[in-house]
């Protein structure tokens, strides 16, 4: 009985809307073949209650100063474009029914277009069909703008959806009007007014209170995904305009396309899959969810995540579609389940960058089917480098240092540091006063860190290694000594002309010698260690002049 009342009201609307030889939208894309020659691809959406289509006509123009068309264009192929359930189908117009129908046809021809900054490929027609929110049925003009300056080869991103929408009255909608595009550039969606060709482009009248920018109160494009949501509240056709504008990595804007297509809108009740669910809600690998429908991803090992998406009605079936197999390519989606439906995502080798893909849930209610995409993002990000394990000894009466400066490899700046007791600390190894033994470094966060380990043994102040350890601001590369060779306990200075003072001190701190060096800078000059002195032995030099140190090491036989 509700069937029955549902067809009714659906002849009612098609009787008083949708009929004759009225267009119901359509769209124009480009693919660079190579050589500046370009696959011209036009859709056109039909009532199918209408009249048999006619040859087609594409018109080119550019600012060059180059205009030509393209007459005769037959169809490739026409498919059935109508959103009705399954079990409705055959009793839509395009198979005899009384039920909205529509199709779609697709022609494609090539052509040869000069480098240009700006070609307008177009097509028009006189009408299209009687909508809710335009004024007398006016004619129908869509276009594609490209840039080939230069001889750039670019294919122009392209509409996933291939049927007209047919909505519920007085239920929220959802729609993905988003496009495909396969070679990495940016598209940002907007609303644009729908216009007619005289044979020039022209805005059509809309109805009171409605526009380019609003079609519908309340209607709203993300101009980002191309996510259309808004509330109908009248039964009738609602022609809507989206304009897709492709960006590449340097700010060049490549082209645009427009969509031209209707939202059909009857009495029904069917309610689509709830806008809560849709969401990540279980990840393993390298992946950890960041908001219901974000991943983050550390690296290109293998990951999964896990998508559930239910639907209010649990009588309903749903089924599950996705671009994800060319919007994250080498990526597998299996699905389980019809209410609630899990899709699991695996990708292994996921290059960097961030990743958007969508699944559309279509429930099996009728005659009008509950329809809602959501829309996912994945960011994935190089794994983060803390450098390589290390070691190092340092002296007991040593200077402090930068443990990050002693690691192995090229860490990365900005993490933390755990000593051996697990106290995060500042990453400075004071001697004397921070803890020896195995000291971590950790940059990043979970999943996507990394840690390395620094070793630090401290030998005391006495080893001969830690002999100058304390001299701040040393300076050796001016000075070089050699031995006597007849007294082991002279040796020869060769040094800057200075004078400056002198301290020779033992290996335990004790003061043998001190006095004035002279030297002239020309010719080595004598120093003399004691005579009861054996081992090593400290020279430290100050000039007088310009305070500057020096610090020399020998041994006394």
């Amino acid at each position: 009985m509700r069937t029955r009342h549902l067809l009714s009201l659906l002849l009612a609307f098609i009787c008083s809307g949708v009929h004759a030889d009225h267009f119901a939208g359509g769209t124009i894309t480009t693919r660079c073949t190579g050589n500046n020659f370009h696959e011209i691809t036009l859709r056109l959406f039909r009532s199918c209650d209408g009249m048999a289509l006619l040859p087609q006509t594409l018109d080119f123009s550019n600012s060059c100063g180059v205009v030509f068309n393209r007459t005769g264009l037959l169809p490739d192929t026409t498919e059935d474009a109508t959103s009705l359930c399954a079990a409705q189908l055959g009793n839509s117009s395009c198979n005899g029914g009384v039920l909205p129908g529509f199709d779609v046809s697709t022609y494609r021809t090539t052509v040869y277009l000069s480098p240009c900054a700006r070609w307008v490929i177009s097509w028009n027609t006189c009408c299209r069909s009687y909508t809710t929110n335009l004024l007398d049925g006016p004619g129908l003009y869509i276009e594609t703008v490209v840039d080939n300056a230069g001889g750039l080869c670019n294919a122009a991103p392209e509409f996933t959806k291939s049927t007209v929408p047919l909505v519920c009255a007085g239920q929220p909608v959802e729609f993905d009007a988003s496009a495909q595009e396969t070679e990495g550039h940016t598209l940002h969606y907007a609303l644009i007014p729908a216009r007619f060709g005289s044979p020039a482009p022209l805005p059509v009248q809309y109805a009171t209170g409605y526009s380019g920018s609003a079609p519908f109160t309340g209607m709203a494009i993300d101009p980002n995904t191309g996510l259309i949501s808004f509330t109908p509240t009248l039964i009738g056709a609602i022609v809507v305009v989206v304009e897709v504008t492709e960006t590449n990595s340097a700010g060049r804007v490549l082209g645009t396309v427009m969509n031209d297509f209707l939202f059909v809108v009857t009495n029904c009740s069917n309610t689509p899959p709830s806008t809560d669910s849709g969401t990540f809600t279980d990840a393993s690998g390298p992946a950890a969810i960041t908001q219901d429908r974000e991943l983050s991803v550390c690296g290109a090992d293998p990951f999964c995540a896990s998508i559930t998406i239910a639907d209010a009605n649990t009588g309903q079936q749903l089924t599950l579609t996705t671009d994800a197999a060319t919007a994250l390519p080498g990526a597998t989606v299996e699905i389980t389940g019809t209410n609630p439906a899990v899709a699991e995502l695996c990708w292994s080798d996921a290059p960097s960058g961030v990743h958007a893909f969508s699944i559309t849930a279509t429930d099996d209610g009728c005659p009008v089917p509950g329809v809602r995409t959501y829309h996912f993002r994945v960011t994935v990000a190089p794994p983060p480098s803390a450098g390589e394990n290390a070691s190092i000894s340092t002296c007991e009466n040593g200077q402090a240092f930068a443990m990050i400066d002693h690691l192995g490899g090229a860490p990365d700046g900005g993490g933390h540091w755990v000593d051996p007791e697990g106290t995060i600390t500042d990453g400075i190894f004071r001697p004397g006063l921070s803890l020896t033994g195995i000291h971590t470094y950790t940059v990043g966060a979970a999943p996507c860190e990394a840690s390395a380990m620094l070793s630090v043994v401290a030998q005391p102040a006495s080893d001969p290694e830690c002999l100058t350890a304390g001299i701040i601001g040393a300076q050796h590369s001016a000075l070089s000594m050699q031995p006597d060779g007849v007294d082991p306990h002279r040796c020869w200075l060769t040094s800057p002309a200075m004078n400056a003072t002198l301290r020779i001190l033992s290996a335990d701190g004790r003061l043998l010698t001190d006095g004035r060096f002279v030297a002239p800078g020309t010719t080595p000059t004598a120093i003399d260690i004691p005579s009861t002195h054996h081992g090593h032995a400290l020279i430290q030099l100050q000039d007088e002049a310009t305070g500057a140190r020096y610090v020399l090491r020998t041994v006394v036989p």
